[in-house]
């Protein structure tokens, strides 16, 4: 009677265990070389297992886990990372850098190689539009007249909309509180009379009288006018929306203020009337 001997099944490699540094530097030493990344199914677990590792490090800046794992995917990329003595570590410290980074960018309104070099980063943390507009009216000491009350019969107060939006962008814009919110006021119920947008301009903007008793010079009435109300237009040809106008069409604070052309015309224009605050503008 013949006794075979069964021949063992050949064995499929095991994948490296790349939960030891060894094991990740020979794992992405393959998935590099080969360009694997998209196709190998153990690519595919070390980035659920980065996902896992690195989830405190986001969670601690509020971040995420998403955001870790494409940083240890980026980490996981560069040949520093293979030749270190330990993967793992340079990676780990990679992600918390780079997240952090993320953070700072989104923070101060830079970039994330800025953020990176705390010798790039502005000395003060930029103002958002929507945070400054939360709390504007608590600490500036003309905002309480910005606010429309409503007189509990039902009126419409979208003109008061209109003009406290202004106001608040323009002073957040550089313009002195007290006399921009008077020039505000006094234009938005001069061009109701009026019969069209070229004649607000023309005819307010001209109107002198107003500006030397709010303080302006004449061509700094003029601009204000010109900002507020818009630009002549002409035949086939739109002017710019004045600000009354952008309001009126659904725009808040915080969308004037994220037009960086309008902000910077609007501080260009912006001046300090000869009177300023201690004559209170209109006698």
């Amino acid at each position: 009677m013949n006794h075979h001997t069964p021949t063992p099944a050949p064995t499929a490699s095991l994948p490296p265990d790349f939960t030891t540094s060894e094991g990740l530097r020979g794992l992405l030493m393959e998935l590099n070389e080969h360009n694997a990344w998209a196709t190998s199914p153990v690519a595919a677990e070390l980035m659920v297992y980065a996902t896992r590792k690195y989830a405190p490090i986001a969670k601690a800046w509020r971040r995420d886990p998403d955001d870790a794992a494409y940083e240890a995917f980026l980490a996981m990329r560069q040949p520093t990372t293979l030749r270190a003595d330990d993967p793992w570590a340079v990676i780990t410290r990679a992600v918390a850098l780079g997240i952090a980074a993320e953070v700072n960018a989104d923070r101060n309104m830079t970039s994330q190689d800025k953020a990176r070099r705390p010798s790039k980063r502005p000395a003060e943390e930029p103002m958002r539009a929507g945070h400054y507009e939360e709390f504007f009216y608590d600490v500036h000491p003309h905002a309480h007249s910005f606010y429309a009350r409503d007189d509990g019969e039902g009126v419409d107060r979208s003109v008061d909309r209109v003009i406290r939006a202004t106001c608040v962008f323009l002073v957040l814009t550089d313009w002195p509180a007290r006399p921009v919110e008077q020039a505000v006021d006094y234009i938005a119920h001069r061009i109701t009379g009026l019969s069209s947008g070229t004649s607000a301009l023309e005819i307010v903007s001209h109107e002198r009288h107003i500006a030397i008793r709010l303080g302006y010079t004449a061509t700094e009435w003029a601009d204000l006018v010109r900002l507020v109300v818009g630009t002549k237009t002409r035949r086939r040809k739109s002017g710019e929306y004045g600000l009354f106008a952008r309001v009126l069409l659904g725009d808040d604070v915080a969308d004037l203020l994220r037009d960086e052309t309008l902000v910077e015309t609007s501080r260009r224009m912006a001046s300090v009337p000869d009177g300023q605050e201690e004559n209170g503008g209109v006698s």
